[in-house]
């Protein structure tokens, strides 16, 4: 047992030493390191967050890159970033992503510094989740090489002064080190004096395209601009006016990779609205301080003193709600925003911090009371508001409720709950749709009159297909940044993301309780946002009139994709049922015959003249329409046998006039009229309803054959389930979808 104990320790040991241990080294061997990597090592906190966030977003994805109206409105996977490995899940939709990345990509141009980043939305948004998420990302992404940044430690030798070195016992062969590590996690390269910067990593580097971006872009420019702090300052001078010698002064300092930690407060400190005000305190080492005025002697500079601003320097300093304490810790880094310096007792202490609040709408007033005019145009907002994209909503219920959810719905069926929802958060008009399409009623069938869904549609990056050619071709960037622009500033009323989890909740607990076999369709969704929720809540959230035109635009949505599940273009498919129609014209119903084209051996049927004519001509067909067109077929097919199939020029039946014209007309109406001969056919209703037992093998063949098609296809393309794909058809028959958008 104590093997195995110590096996265990050993084994944490070594696991421990080689993750955790923070290695130290050299000034010299840091330049080392800069020279080998430069991008990375020359990082400011700006810099680091843009990487951070970056690595873990990816660049996006243009759906339609050769798009020459495309905006640059992409699709960003923050999942990485905000949602893996997170107790509490964020789910940004495309709006949020693609604001998110324009404020990470305005942090790495240079003025990002001096302003303070606030997070602005209402309740329920989900904004501390955001920032709780994104900050425990980033300490995740410091510990990792590529996320490395560098702070400075002193190793001062005690034998400094040879008096002390004898009263502690020193001697050449013994020298004691005093470990003084920046209390402001200060760069190193700061330590080379501002004047000589630019001449040192001129030699210092030996790329000279990494040379002209360090020296000439803005993202740089704090190198050459900033001061290391008070303490590590007057050290490098004392020090060096004690030695006289820069080498022996630098051979004193060492680098370390700065740890953030934000339990420790250590890169990332978070304040609560309850959280006592220390801040200001002054603090210091006592100890440290002794043993520097010890070695440095009577009069020693050095002032070992601090704030606990310092401890976030080159870190992040986040506030989580202006309310409370956190009101007055914000006004009191007016100055340290504005000026990036603040009093630390007798001195000045230089803060260059990423500074992030959380802020709900109602709070901006605390800036504009205390008059603080010049804090105002420091400060940038950045929105937070309720998801409008109905695919992140989805996300959201399927992260609280589990993904098996979906097996209780219809597809298309959740989507629509979510449609509900985020309509209640749009605004009731749009500007820049009305002048992007002038009359929104031609498309009354499938969209509502103020263009909410489609609105929906555009913020999640989709242009939908039931537009006209003219309207998709005047859907230039002006309109779509117009379009993107006011859904910009949208999603701040409406149901909240916790109104929302709990309706749902209900909504998903009273289905399954009174219909637990049964999938939920649309009927069920109409009926709980009409029936079951408070009327005063339903009239005055969700839009008038939405609920119909979102039964309308399903419908139209089921009809689409019932068409794609039964339109398949088989040339093969199509010559040899028009073959054999040619061919069972000539023969009555209940014949069974052997086609002299194709080799094919089947009953003529009353069925096969509906299914086979209705193909042909676009129309559904009765049984006398059906055998009526077969009759006018059977002339004509007498007169091309006489015409061109027989004598010295007879033609193959392919060549002949007749089989062009029923080819080309049935190739013609196919996809868009593929479901005319079935909606009024009693035949295909019953055949979908019994499919899957021994009496759906009765039907005709070719009934058969299409009904196992379509069903076949629900399932593999559109995500339906055999029973649930069996349900919408029936849906679609029984409703008239056909008839309604004819």
């Amino acid at each position: 047992m104590n093997r195995q104990i110590s096996n265990a320790l050993d084994s944490l040991k070594s696991e421990v030493e080689k993750k955790e241990k923070r290695t130290i080294f050299s000034f010299h061997e840091f330049l080392e390191v800069v020279r080998e990597n430069p991008r990375i090592v020359l990082r400011s906190i700006f810099q680091l967050f843009h990487d951070m966030a970056k690595s873990y977003i990816g660049e996006g994805v243009d759906e339609n890159p050769d798009d020459p109206e495309s905006i640059g409105f992409v699709r960003y996977d923050c999942s990485k970033l905000l949602v893996d490995g997170a107790d509490n899940p964020f789910f940004a939709d495309r709006l949020f992503a693609n604001r998110f990345v324009r404020h990470v990509e305005s942090l790495k141009q240079g003025s990002q510094q001096n302003r303070i980043y606030i997070y602005e939305g209402p309740h329920g948004c989900g904004k501390s989740t955001f920032l709780n998420n994104l900050l425990k990302k980033f300490e995740e992404y410091t510990g990792t090489k590529e996320g490395q940044s560098f702070e400075i430690v002193w190793m001062i030798d005690e034998n400094l002064d040879q008096s002390v070195a004898k009263k502690n016992g020193c001697n050449k062969g013994n020298h004691k080190k005093i470990e003084v590590y920046c209390p402001s996690h200060d760069h190193p390269i700061l330590l080379i004096p501002k004047n000589y910067r630019v001449e040192f990593l001129d030699k210092l580097l030996l790329d000279n395209e990494i040379k002209y971006r360090i020296s000439d872009d803005k993202e740089y420019e704090w190198i050459f601009k900033e001061e290391v702090c008070t303490i590590c300052k007057s050290l490098f001078w004392v020090l060096f006016d004690k030695l006289g010698s820069l080498e022996k002064v630098l051979n004193m300092v060492y680098v370390r990779p700065y740890n953030f930690d934000r339990r420790l407060g250590e890169g990332i400190s978070v304040f609560n609205p309850g959280d006592k005000q220390t801040q200001a305190i002054v603090r210091t080492d006592k100890q440290i301080q002794e043993k520097l005025n010890s070695v440095l002697g009577a009069g020693n500079p050095v002032k070992y003193v601090f704030s606990g601003n310092a401890k976030t320097n080159n870190g992040i300093y986040a506030l989580m709600d202006i309310k409370s304490n956190n009101n007055e810790r914000l006004l009191e880094l007016h100055n340290v925003i504005t000026e990036g310096v603040h009093k630390v007792a007798d001195i000045e202490e230089r803060v260059n911090s990423l500074f992030v609040a959380l802020m709900n709408p109602e709070d901006k007033k605390v800036i504009g009371e205390k008059g603080v005019e010049s804090f105002q145009e420091r400060t940038q907002y950045i929105k937070v508001p309720y998801v409008m994209e109905p695919q992140t909503e989805l996300k959201i219920y399927r992260s609280k409720f589990g993904k098996h959810i979906d097996e209780h719905f219809l597809p298309r069926i959740l989507e629509n709950f979510a449609r509900v929802i985020i309509s209640t958060r749009m605004n009731a008009s749009s500007q820049a749709l009305s002048e992007w399409i002038k009359d929104l009623r031609k498309y009354k069938s499938y969209c509502d009159e103020a263009g909410l869904l489609l609105r929906m549609e555009i913020y999640s990056g989709i242009i939908p297909s039931w537009l006209s050619d003219e309207d998709r071709g005047n859907f230039t960037a002006k309109h779509r940044r117009r379009v993107v622009a006011e859904g910009e500033k949208e999603g701040d009323k409406g149901f909240s993301g916790r109104d929302s989890l709990r309706m749902f909740g209900e909504f998903l607990t009273s289905r399954l309780t009174a219909k637990p076999d049964d999938l939920i369709d649309m009927d069920a969704i109409c009926d709980y946002f009409k029936r079951k929720i408070d009327e005063k809540i339903r009239d005055q959230m969700i839009p008038k009139g939405f609920l119909g035109s979102l039964l309308d635009w399903y419908d139209y949505t089921v009809l689409n994709e019932i068409k794609e599940a039964l339109y398949f273009y088989n040339k093969k498919q199509i010559s040899e049922d028009i073959l054999n129609f040619l061919f069972a014209v000539n023969h009555d119903p209940g014949t069974v015959v052997k086609c002299v084209y194709t080799g094919k051996q089947f009953e003529v049927t009353k069925d096969f003249f509906k299914l086979v004519g209705g193909f042909i001509t676009g129309k559904q067909m009765d049984d006398y329409l059906a055998i009526n067109y077969a009759q006018k077929i059977q002339q004509k097919y007498v007169e091309m046998l006489t015409q061109e199939l027989q004598g010295p020029d007879k033609k193959d039946i392919k060549e002949t006039d007749l089989y062009k014209e029923l080819f080309n007309s049935y190739v013609q109406n196919l996809k868009e009229k593929v479901l005319q001969p079935f909606v009024k056919n009693e035949n295909f209703r019953e055949a979908v309803k019994v499919f899957g037992t021994e009496k759906f093998k009765t039907f005709d063949t070719r009934l058969k054959d299409h009904v196992a098609y379509m069903l076949k296809n629900l399932v593999k393309k559109f995500g339906y389930t055999e029973k649930g794909a069996k349900e919408i058809c029936l849906y679609l028959i029984d409703n008239n979808l056909v008839e309604k958008f004819s």
